[in-house]
C-alpha cells in the first residue's frame, strides 16, 4: 500500500514537473503576476513595455475578440489569461512574436506580443483557448488534428490572407493539410487551406463535435471529409 502511494506521488511529481519544465509557456501563464506584469482588467495582463492608453485599448480589443469568437461558434465557456507585452526580451526565449495560446494546469493562457496587438490576431487565438478548454486531455493530445484547431482559429481571423476571397489554393493543398500532424507557423499555406477545410464544418457545431470527441468518438467519424 505505502509503494503504491508513492508510485501516485511520484507520477503526480512528475507530471506536474514535467508540465513546468517542458512547456515554459504553461509556467509562465502561472507567474505572471511575477514577471513584471500587472492586472489591468480581470485575466488581462500587461507590463510596463504597454502605455496606460495601449493597455486600455488592448481591453477593447480582447472584449470584442470574445465577442467575435461568441458570434462564430456560441458563447464561450473559457475565461482565459490575457499576457500582453512589447518587449522582446520575451519572444527571444521562444514567445511568438505574434500570439500564441496555451494550457495551464488551471487556465488557458493567450500570450500576445508586439506584432499580434490587434483584434483578429486575439480573436484566432482566443478561438483555440476555447477549443482548448473544452477539449480533454487526450482529444487535444492524441485527437485533435491541427486543420480543424487553426480553421476555427482563421474563421474569425479576418487579415486580408486569410479571408475566403483572397484564398487561391488547390484543392490538393487541402487534402494535404487535413493529413498532417503539424505544421508551421511559416506555412501559410498550411493555414490558408485549413481555412478552406473548415467550411465544410458549421461553426455552431463545432463545440458538439468537441463534446462527441471527448466521448470517445473518433475524429474521422465526427469531422468526416
Amino acid at each position: 500500500m505505502k509503494i503504491l502511494k508513492f508510485i501516485l506521488i511520484l507520477l503526480c511529481i512528475t507530471t506536474f514537473l514535467s508540465i513546468f519544465i517542458f512547456n515554459k509557456e504553461a509556467l509562465a501563464c502561472e507567474i505572471t503576476p511575477f514577471m513584471g506584469f500587472k492586472e489591468t482588467y480581470p485575466e488581462i495582463y500587461a507590463d510596463d513595455s504597454m502605455k496606460k492608453t495601449e493597455q486600455g485599448n488592448f481591453i477593447e480589443l480582447v472584449q470584442k475578440a470574445k465577442k467575435r469568437v461568441d458570434e462564430a461558434f456560441g458563447k464561450m465557456s473559457s475565461n482565459p489569461r490575457y499576457i500582453v507585452s512589447k518587449n522582446s526580451t520575451y519572444w527571444k526565449f521562444g514567445f511568438n512574436p505574434t500570439g500564441m495560446a496555451r494550457s495551464s494546469l488551471f487556465r488557458e493562457c493567450v500570450f500576445i506580443g508586439p506584432k499580434g496587438i490587434n483584434i483578429d490576431v486575439i480573436a484566432h487565438e482566443t478561438a483555440h483557448a476555447e477549443v482548448f478548454h473544452r477539449a480533454n486531455f487526450f482529444t487535444k493530445n492524441f485527437k485533435m488534428k491541427p486543420w480543424l484547431l487553426e480553421g476555427s482559429g482563421t474563421y474569425v481571423d479576418y487579415r486580408h490572407p486569410l479571408l475566403l476571397e483572397n484564398i487561391n489554393i488547390d484543392s490538393s493543398k487541402v487534402n494535404q493539410v487535413m493529413e498532417l500532424s503539424d505544421f508551421s507557423p511559416r506555412e501559410i499555406w498550411a493555414y490558408q487551406a485549413s481555412r478552406v477545410a473548415f467550411e465544410k464544418i458549421d461553426p455552431k457545431k463545432l463545440y458538439e463535435g468537441i463534446d462527441r470527441l471527448n466521448s470517445g468518438e473518433s475524429f474521422d467519424a465526427v469531422f468526416a471529409k
